[in-house]
């Protein structure tokens, strides 16, 4: 005969087999009542990168090298680089989303952020770092507005070595360090205060 100590173990684990094997929604709440629903049929590009900003504008961008997107460049723009696949390309590679009235708009990236790494500092502004072929050693920044008048500004050779697949951290003085990447065990800060931050 069964002692009660062993009858109360075989309820309560016969209870647990009950609760475990019931649908996981009996025991959740709905959140908040959730959905999908598709706001853009396309945006044009391939999002291999995202940001959201303070603005609350989506900063997506995509590499270069890979041909053209579905998004042309406005007022006649086009990127010119001998190496790229495509030497004259005017369609986008990278977008500003506003989440508030769903719409986006082209934003013009000169170099390849293929593997590249970023954050958002202090002010607002993301700055992505390194990349594939020229971008390498680039920065670029974009600073967030609300006048749609922004777009990505580059500067090149400002790492000092190429950095692909690297890792950006915020400090807490505001500025970023760039980790590693690809074949490189080192460090660097930006922006640069001077010869140490190397």
């Amino acid at each position: 005969m069964m002692s009660q100590r062993s009858i109360l173990y075989l309820v309560l684990f016969q209870l647990t087999i009950i609760i475990v094997s019931q649908p996981c929604k009996l025991l959740m709440t709905d959140a908040a009542g959730g959905r999908w629903q598709l706001l853009q049929k396309s945006i044009g590009i391939s999002a291999m990168h995202m940001q959201l900003l303070n603005n609350d504008r989506v900063i997506m961008f995509d590499r270069t090298d890979f041909g053209h997107s579905k998004l042309p460049l406005p007022d006649g723009k086009c990127r010119k680089s001998t190496h790229e696949v495509i030497k004259n390309d005017c369609t986008a590679h990278s977008v500003e989303y506003n989440v508030l009235n769903n719409t986006f708009r082209p934003l013009m990236i000169q170099t390849d952020t293929w593997c590249s790494s970023g954050a958002v500092m202090p002010d607002g502004s993301l700055m992505q770092t390194g990349g594939y072929k020229i971008g390498e050693r680039r920065i670029r920044i974009i600073k967030p507005c609300s006048d749609n008048d922004c777009d990505w500004v580059e500067f090149e050779n400002v790492l000092a070595v190429k950095r692909w697949y690297s890792t950006d951290h915020i400090l807490p003085d505001g500025r970023q360090i760039v980790i590693g990447g690809i074949d490189q065990f080192n460090y660097e800060f930006l922006p640069k205060k001077g010869a140490l931050d190397l």
